[in-house]
């Protein structure tokens, strides 16, 4: 097992749903993402931000449930995976023996927070994605956006001067060149929305 902590939650772009991106303490270009529920989230966030509540939430309070009992949080784990869910354990120690919890991992994330505990996963279980290879991504699609945009701005470019160098210009194309001297380059970016018709 490898242990991980909270790097930050994010959104899935096509669902809209939370995931907790965990990262490896040891290597933190390497990311464990885990889609979680909202209420879920909102726990994790509430937590991380330092904010004080009137009353004991739901993780708080399970917390001192646990606490009143006798029992403190050794460490929790994402220990498997079936019928496409994840399952995670909360390891508590009380009065010496350990007691092992079943729990969903954002459960169990949002209790490791609040006991300072350490988190782990098998590896092999949440399949982990590189921060690298994600900004390289990301790097080469912009470069290539940008070149495929430098390109029809040179297109648009020579296609005005062939039109300013004919000798008879009639009144469409006056009317054309008209149209080109006030395009601008970023008329040709492609926007954001046009990806998502694409696809």
């Amino acid at each position: 097992m490898i242990q991980v902590r909270v790097r930050n939650i994010g959104l899935d772009a096509l669902t809209g749903a939370p995931i907790v991106m965990l990262e490896n303490i040891e290597n933190t270009d390497e990311i464990y993402p885990i889609w979680i529920g909202v209420s879920e989230a909102e726990g994790i966030i509430i937590k991380q931000s330092g904010v004080e509540t009137p009353r004991p939430l739901t993780y708080d309070l399970m917390k001192n449930i646990i606490e009143t009992l006798g029992g403190q949080v050794k460490y929790v784990a994402v220990i498997d995976k079936k019928d496409n869910a994840y399952i995670a354990e909360i390891v508590i120690d009380k009065d010496g023996e350990e007691l092992h919890i079943d729990a969903r991992p954002s459960d169990a994330i949002n209790i490791a927070l609040r006991f300072d505990a350490p988190i782990y996963l098998e590896e092999n279980v949440v399949q982990k994605v590189s921060l690298k290879e994600i900004q390289e991504a990301i790097q080469k699609a912009e470069a290539k956006e940008k070149a495929e945009t430098e390109k029809e701005v040179q297109e648009v470019k020579e296609t005005t001067t062939e039109v300013v160098e004919k000798p008879e210009v009639d009144e469409e194309l006056e009317q054309f060149r008209k149209m080109l001297e006030h395009i601008k380059p970023e008329d040709f970016a492609i926007k954001p929305e046009d990806k998502k018709d694409k696809n």
